[in-house]
Parts: C-alpha cells; sequence; structure tokens
C-alpha cells in the first residue's frame, strides 16, 4: 500500500460509533456547520469520525473543536524496512497530508468501541471501518486506541494512536462486533 494512501487510510481509520445518540451543537451565528457536542463519549467518537469522514479536502473546523491544540494523531505503519512505527503527526500535518488527496471521500465507522474512565480521563478502544463511500463495502479495518481529557464541560482527545489491519495481522476475534 501506497505509504501516503496508508497514512490517509490509516488516519481517517479513528472512528466513527454505529448507533449513538447525537446530539449537536448549535449551528453559528456565522453559518458555519454545526459540530456534535462533546458532552460524553460515545458523543466524542460520532464528532471525531463526522470530523474526519467525507471529501478529503473538506472543512476541518469540527477536527479542531474534537481536538486539543497539541493534540497527535499517531498512525502505525509499515517501513521500507519492513519494520512497524509510529509516524508522529500535529493535527494541522494530518489535515494537509489528507487534503493533499483533493475532493476524494473516505467514511469511517466504528464497529466496536470499549472504554475505561478515571477521573476526567478515558481511554477508548475501538475498531474501525472505513469505505469510500456511506453505503460502500468496508475497505479496510484496524484498531484505534484514543486518550480522551474531560474539562469540565466536554470531552476533548489529546491522542490517537492506530494501526490497520494487514493480511499478516488480523484483528482478534474479541474486538469484532
Amino acid at each position: 500500500m501506497n505509504r501516503s494512501l496508508g497514512l490517509f487510510a490509516l488516519a481517517a481509520g479513528l472512528l466513527m460509533p454505529a448507533g449513538f445518540a447525537q446530539s449537536k451543537a448549535p449551528a453559528s451565528s456565522s453559518g458555519t456547520a454545526s459540530c456534535t457536542a462533546t458532552t460524553n463519549l460515545e458523543n466524542l467518537i460520532k464528532a471525531l469520525d463526522e470530523a474526519i469522514s467525507g471529501p478529503a479536502d473538506k472543512d476541518r473546523a469540527c477536527l479542531r473543536q474534537v481536538l486539543y491544540p497539541d493534540a497527535r494523531m499517531i498512525p502505525v505503519t509499515k517501513t521500507r524496512e519492513g519494520k512497524f512505527a509510529p509516524h508522529v503527526l500535529t493535527t494541522e500535518e494530518w489535515i494537509e497530508m489528507v487534503r493533499k488527496r483533493g475532493h476524494v471521500p473516505l467514511y469511517e465507522k466504528q464497529v466496536k468501541v470499549k472504554s475505561e474512565t478515571y477521573g476526567t480521563i478515558a481511554h477508548l478502544w475501538s475498531t474501525y471501518e472505513l469505505k469510500s463511500g456511506p453505503d460502500a463495502k468496508p475497505s479496510l479495518r484496524g484498531i484505534n486506541s484514543i486518550q480522551a481529557s474531560f474539562d469540565g464541560s466536554r470531552w476533548r482527545i489529546m491522542e490517537i494512536l492506530w494501526e490497520a489491519e494487514t493480511p499478516d495481522e488480523k484483528i482478534p476475534e474479541k474486538y469484532l462486533p
């Protein structure tokens, strides 16, 4: 798989919960599309996937709201030497990498999410699927590891680490729906 395409696919493979309730924040007076409010973890997952899914060159204002300013997006990919290594990206680096794909759409959906919390911190472990359209057959699956924090009014993401499934490394049955 082309490294840029692989990074995009992995980057897009962050989350999208099936069947989670949706809660929208009111639209701004400037007419900008509203983003899902992240007052609970289910909506955090939904907001992240809504912000990622769609055309590669879409507005990423909602993504910037879901992530802390210093958040890191870290796909783990196979290097040219055949080893797996993390590729650390800032939010803006991820946005620029994805934007280079133009108007090509990609949709993400979580098929299984497990969360653990303590106080104001949470870890979300999710299995995702990527598709070329909302009704298309999944073309890629993988696992996300997401670190989030509650600031007293909303959940935001500090880091997302993920790895796509490969022919040699299948997702274990316990992580599938």
